[in-house]
C-alpha cells in the first residue's frame, strides 16, 4: 500500500462467502474507492481484504488489487497471526455478515482500538455499542447498519469516515471507548450472574386453571 498518514485504513477479514458479507462489500467497493464531490470524506481511503473460499470473491480481491494499486491489497489466503497485524493497523474494520452467532474480529479490532462497522446482528450487535454524538458527550464504539446491503454498508462507513476526517479529537475519544471495552469471562459471568438475580426478585406467579 501507498504510504499516506492522512489516509484511513481499513479491513476486512473473512471467509469467501456470501454469510460473510463480501458480495455487500463488493457491491459497495467502487463508492468506497471513488470520490464524494469535494465533500472530503471519500477519495483516498485505504482497504485490505484477507480471506478464502469461493472463487468469485477471491477474483473480486485480485481484480480490486490491480484496479487501485497502492490503495488495495487483496490477500487469497488466511494466517491468523496476519489477521491480527492487519486489525491493529488498520482504522477501521468492516463486518457486513449476514448472521453471525459470536463474531471474535469486532472484539480484537476494539481491543486495538479499531472502530468497527458491522451489520447488527447475533454477536456483532451485541459487542458493538452504536456511535451516537450528544450534547454532554458521545457515545458508543463502532457503527451498525440494519440493511445487509450495499446502502446499508456505505451509510456505516460513510458516518465512520466522516468522523475520521472531520472530528479527530471525537475519532480519538472513539478509539479510547473501544480498548476500554470488557469482553472477559469475568464480564459475562457477571451479566449471567444478574440475570439469576433479577429472576429471583419477583417469585413466579401460580396461578392454575379453575376446575368445573
Amino acid at each position: 500500500l501507498r504510504q499516506d498518514p492522512a489516509a484511513p485504513l481499513l479491513c476486512f477479514i473473512g471467509r469467501l462467502a456470501p454469510q460473510k458479507g463480501i458480495d455487500v462489500l463488493e457491491a459497495a467497493f467502487d463508492w468506497l474507492m471513488g470520490g464524494d464531490g469535494g465533500q472530503g470524506v471519500l477519495g483516498d481511503a485505504q482497504l485490505i481484504m484477507m480471506g478464502s473460499g469461493e472463487q468469485h470473491y477471491a477474483e473480486f480481491m485480485r481484480s480490486a488489487e490491480g484496479r487501485f494499486k497502492g490503495r488495495v491489497c487483496g490477500y487469497v489466503g488466511f494466517s491468523s497471526d496476519m489477521e491480527h497485524k492487519i486489525i491493529a493497523g488498520s482504522d477501521v474494520l468492516i463486518m457486513p455478515s449476514r448472521y453471525e452467532p459470536c463474531g471474535l474480529p469486532q472484539m480484537y479490532a476494539q481491543r486495538y482500538g479499531t472502530v468497527p462497522v458491522v451489520h447488527a446482528t447475533g454477536g456483532l450487535k451485541d459487542s458493538v455499542v452504536q456511535y451516537e454524538a450528544r450534547p454532554e458527550g458521545s457515545v458508543g464504539t463502532g457503527w451498525k447498519f440494519g440493511n445487509c446491503d450495499a446502502n446499508g454498508l456505505k451509510w456505516g462507513l460513510w458516518e465512520a469516515l466522516r468522523v475520521y476526517k472531520k472530528e479527530p479529537e471525537e475519532w480519538a475519544a472513539l478509539r479510547r471507548r473501544c480498548m476500554l471495552q470488557d469482553f472477559s469471562w469475568g464480564a459475562s459471568a457477571d451479566k449471567y450472574i444478574q440475570l439469576f438475580r433479577w429472576a429471583l426478585m419477583d417469585p413466579p406467579r401460580h396461578e392454575p386453571w379453575p376446575f368445573q
